[in-house]
């Protein structure tokens, strides 16, 4: 193998009384993969050696969060108990490893440190290569990976010492050819780990008893020492052995890293059963140990039983092909002493991180606090709550301030579950974390604070520390700022994307129906956010709008089982002010949201037909809800009380009962409509029979033209000869009809307008409804052909009639809004509505094709100069255009034309004719098809949705329609779906709230043990089968038998 010498630069000796060798060896061909070699021989004192290797610039590492240890190795041909996945429990190791190197604490930076050996190991090698590469693909620094290969080799001057790999190789190779075999020997590229970044060398004479795992135990000690003197207090760091596999040359090793006098120098040790070897051989000990039986107490020490002796004896022969030695029963015998303390078995496919936690802790859970603070960080680090349940419980003395960091940690990493542990057993809630803790998480984690909190601005109409409103403003209570805490923190987790945090802080709203409303709005804002900014995060939208869908299905579940419980609170449920969400209703979030499925629901549709109907609150049933609300106005005031009509017994009376009949938004529908009728007959026969003071106009000032009489000017001559202009009294009517819809449409652009809104903002906002587009359309292109009439010429006269002419169709189209409330129209129009989409992105493609061979043929086929003007485009657009419908003029002109430029022409109107009638038209065609597929299985539940704004709209509109809406007032100001509840009505309903929520926890715990149960039997029955099918073929073989 060729190797690369390095520079002398690269090496160096210290100056002090301890002589050491540093140099960087290359690897392999080029130096893609090199090693920090340390190298020190045996005229050196090993503590003051170790000390001033570890006070060196290149062991300048991160602290150790734990240490682990590979010990024993796959290299051996010994039997195992069944077959070894040796890439798994890599994989399992190595996830082990990143989950103690993903730390986003910043006060925190511990890094995981991993000893081998130096020689090659497989699974060693497999180790940290996949836990490497998980590092980078995590964006983790590998300085956060810390490995160090430890060995022994004869002592060399330093002058000598190994500066490539060749020489790294002569040197460790001498001890260890006694070990392996010959052909493994000759290969010098399976002699070493490649994948180590540092390596400390010992050199050792004939007479020295330091070895491999001597080295080790200093260098740990000495890295002990170091934290000690770092930290305020003494820390034991976590310490592992990983023994896989294995021979009996590991037997000594272990039991001298087990077997310390200090406590805190122990090793734990975590035996992976199935690996072979000595790894089998301890786990099948340590279960006769567990199980009892293995030692008699008539001597001192304990000794093993002849039995359990024998035994062992037939093992050993068959795994490792040797005889039962000393060392092994030395072993073997303390781990029954000690019954297995920090001695964890598990097998391959285990979940290898709750073995290395309980290996780590002592039975007597006697560590300092110190320690109980680095094994917890060890559970969060390696996800395990249950064990972090259970040392909590056992150590009760901790720290608030040290509880409080765990859950700020957990939070950070989205460990619910720790979360639910620091609740339950330490009492660690929302208000501990602070008021102000959303800034310190968008701060650890480089969030976009600044986006969130515009996002809730422009969502909810306020800032985040707003949202939140106290029942009772003047009396705030500690109650209130821990539900604004879990408010602000909920708003944050779902902004962000923290689903399960988001869950965790939305079971603790009081308002949950209305919190999963939020959630799904807030998520598809942002899912909306991010379509607008870049269109490659299609992934990102698709999980957002999941998540979305997921929080309407979990309020959807919630209200059905109010109504289940009682229909009434549910109604009220939907329209009552919810204080943790800036006072809005639930069915306002649900309409914000776009929630089509929730406002679907049955309860929402009673709630639309009783305010359509003007019901009052005292018609509903349920005798208990209406004694609970027999004072509460309804929903809409005033707007939507009805009052019982009486016997005429006097005219006050009378009247006072057809008022209040107007003023229910079923009746203020039909009133609306029918005067709306009239408008569009007298605005129809207005346009067919009233304007003939256009044409006459026309005639005159063509007929002055004729005469001469105006060719100097016919502008001045159109107005000298024709009578100024008069309106007639029905023109006055339909003039002030206009004007009061635009009156009516001005009072709702006000509906818009708050403090923080300006005048171009309140406009647009005004302007997202299509219908509200509509209507400024139709009063903007009247108005126009008023201003043209009004300058009486006679371009502005044929103008007026033309914007006339299409400002009567627009007025017709706006008949559709009344006919949307109607079940059977209503869902139609929807489906109208969105094929027109569908056509709008049609013709964007069909006006290329259009252009392309209307400019094209055109030319062709003009055989004169035409001049410049606006009738070219249309003479253009017109061939092309109505092609499409069958209408092909072109062939007389391109028929007998044998030029090139009618050849041209002729092969041109083939491909457009193709193009536009079998592709174009199909694929509108399909389009269509497509949308009717995709609207007609939600038609209903959509137009369920849409149904909401036109009975908010004839809820608090005028009951009076224009033009009589002068002389009414309509209250604007009331905000619909909400009514006032005192507060210990507000009280009930969110107890009927939350045994709505555990009621539906229950019922999905009841689905889930329902369906174990289902597959359960199942089971049990293919089992009856299977036992039937082998007694009937045990019966059949004995009787072939008896018949032999």
């Amino acid at each position: 193998m060729s190797s690369l010498t390095v520079p002398s630069s690269h090496e160096n000796i210290l100056p002090s009384t301890v002589n050491i060798k540093f140099s960087r060896i290359a690897l392999t061909p080029g130096g893609q993969k090199s090693t920090e070699l340390v190298y020190f021989n045996c005229e050196e004192d090993i503590g003051q050696a170790i000390e001033s290797i570890f006070q060196h610039k290149i062991f300048d590492l991160s602290s150790p969060k734990l240490i682990i240890v590979l010990e024993g190795g796959l290299n051996n041909s010994s039997e195992r108990l069944n077959d070894f996945n040796e890439k798994q429990f890599s994989t399992s190791v190595a996830r082990l490893l990143l989950d103690i190197g993903r730390n986003k604490l910043r006060n925190d930076e511990g890094a995981p440190w991993l000893f081998c050996k130096i020689q090659h190991d497989s699974v060693a090698g497999r180790i940290i290569q996949i836990t490497r590469k998980q590092y980078l693909a995590n964006n983790i620094p590998l300085s956060q990976f810390v490995t160090i290969g430890v060995d022994v080799c004869p002592s060399i001057s330093l002058e000598d010492a190994p500066y490539n790999y060749q020489s790294l190789v002569d040197a460790v190779s001498h001890d260890y050819q006694d070990n392996t075999k010959t052909e493994t020997i000759t290969n010098t590229n399976r002699l070493l780990n490649k994948r180590l970044s540092r390596v400390i060398l010992y050199g050792r004479k004939e007479q020295d008893l330091t070895d491999q795992r001597c080295l080790l135990q200093r260098c740990v000690e000495e890295i002990g020492r170091i934290r000690d003197n770092d930290k305020t207090e003494c820390v034991s760091i976590p310490k592992i052995m990983l023994l896989y596999g294995g021979d009996t040359n590991n037997v000594e090793p272990i039991y001298r890293l087990l077997n310390v006098d200090l406590d805190r120098r122990k090793f734990g040790l975590v035996i992976v059963r199935g690996s072979g070897g000595l790894a089998d051989i301890l786990a099948w000990a340590c279960d006769k140990i567990r199980s009892g039986g293995t030692c008699v107490q008539n001597f001192e020490p304990k000794i093993l039983t002849r039995t359990f002796l024998r035994e062992l004896k037939v093992l050993v022969n068959q795994l490792l092909g040797n005889d039962l030695t000393d060392d092994l029963i030395t072993l073997i015998t303390y781990l029954a002493i000690s019954r297995c303390k920090k001695v964890r078995v598990c097998d391959e496919d285990d979940d290898l991180s709750l073995y290395l936690l309980e290996a780590l802790v002592t039975e007597n859970q006697s560590q300092r606090l110190s320690s109980l603070k680095l094994h917890l960080s060890l559970a969060f680090d390696l996800n395990q709550p249950k064990f972090a349940s259970r040392m909590l419980r056992a150590n009760q003395d901790m720290l608030e301030e040290d509880l409080i960091q765990l859950a700020k940690m957990a939070i950070i990493r989205d460990q619910v579950e720790f979360l639910h542990v620091l609740e339950d057993t330490c009492g660690i809630t929302s208000d501990d974390l602070g008021e102000k803790f959303e800034y310190e998480l968008s701060s650890n984690m480089n969030y976009n604070h600044d986006l969130f909190l515009e996002r809730i601005q422009k969502d909810f109409g306020c800032n985040l520390e707003d949202v939140y409103r106290t029942v009772d403003e003047n009396n705030e209570t500690a109650e209130d700022e821990t539900q604004l805490i879990n408010v602000k923190l909920f708003l944050w987790a779902v902004f962000f994307d923290h689903y399960n945090l988001s869950l965790h802080f939305w079971r603790r709203l009081n308002d949950r129906l209305c919190g999963a409303l939020v959630a799904a709005l807030v998520y598809r804002r942002t899912a909306d956010l991010y379509v607008k900014q870049s269109s490659s995060e299609l992934v990102t939208v698709q999980k957002l709008r999941h998540h979305a869908d997921e929080y309407e299905a979990l309020a959807i579940r919630l209200l059905q089982c109010l109504y289940l419980s009682n229909p009434n609170m549910a109604r009220f449920s939907l329209k009552r002010e919810n204080f943790e969400f800036n006072k809005f209703s639930s069915l306002e979030v649900a309409i914000m949201s776009h929630s089509e499925n929730f406002v679907g629901h049955t309860s929402v549709q009673e709630v639309f037909d009783v305010i359509w109907s003007g019901k009052t609150i005292q018609k509903i049933e349920e005798k208990n809800f209406d004694r609970i609300h027999k004072n509460t106005t309804s929903s809409f005031g005033q707007a939507t009380t009805g009052i019982q009509a009486n016997d005429n017994k006097s005219l006050l009376k009378y009247i006072l009962t057809i008022k209040n009949k107007l003023a229910r938004p079923r009746v203020k529908y039909q009133v609306h409509l029918l005067f709306y009728m009239i408008f569009l007959s007298l605005l129809s026969y207005f346009v067919l029979f009233g304007k003939s003071c256009l044409y006459n106009v026309n005639e005159e000032i063509t007929l002055l033209t004729l005469n001469d009489t105006c060719s100097q000017n016919n502008t001045l001559c159109a107005i000298t000869k024709s009578s100024n202009p008069s309106w007639s009294f029905l023109k006055m009517i339909i003039n002030i009809w206009v004007f009061m819809f635009a009156l009516e449409e001005f009072r709702q652009v006000k509906l818009f307008k708050t403090k923080d809104n300006g005048v171009r903002q309140t406009f647009m906002l005004y302007l997202d409804e299509s219908w509200n587009k509509l209507d400024s359309l139709c009063i903007i292109m009247y108005v126009a052909s008023i201003m043209l009439e009004i300058c009486h010429t006679e371009a502005t006269l044929n103008a007026a009639r033309a914007f006339l002419a299409i400002d009567v169709v627009l007025w017709f189209i706006r008949l559709l809004i009344l006919l949307m409330i109607d079940r059977t129209v209503g869902p139609i129009l929807l489906m109208i509505q969105a094929m027109l989409n569908d056509m709008m992105t049609f013709f964007s493609i069909f006006f290329v094709f259009t252009s392309a061979y209307g400019v094209a043929s055109y030319s062709l086929l003009q055989n004169r100069e035409t001049p410049f003007g606006f009738a070219v485009f249309r003479k253009i657009f017109h061939a092309a255009y109505w092609h499409v419908f069958g209408q092909i003029n072109d062939l007389d002109d391109v028929k007998d034309n044998f030029e090139v430029t009618g050849w041209a022409a002729f092969v041109l109107l083939a491909f457009y004719m193709a193009i536009s009638n079998i592709v174009l038209v199909n694929l509108l065609v399909a389009m269509f098809s497509n949308t009717f597929d995709r609207m007609y299985a939600k038609m209903d539940t959509l137009w369920k949705f849409h149904r909401y704004h036109i009975i908010k709209e004839y809820t608090i509109l005028s009951p009076l329609p224009p033009p009589l809406n002068l002389f009414g007032t309509a209250n604007y100001e009331l905000k619909p779906f909400n009514p006032e509840l005192s507060s210990e009505q507000i009280l009930n309903l969110r107890r009927r709230e939350a045994l709505a929520y555990e009621s539906d926890v229950f019922d999905q715990a009841t689905k889930e043990n329902q369906s174990d149960v289902n597959r359960q039997e199942k089971l049990d029955l293919q089992l009856r089968h299977l036992r039937k099918m082998i007694s009937l073929v045990k019966v059949t073989c004995e009787a072939s038998t008896m018949d032999e």
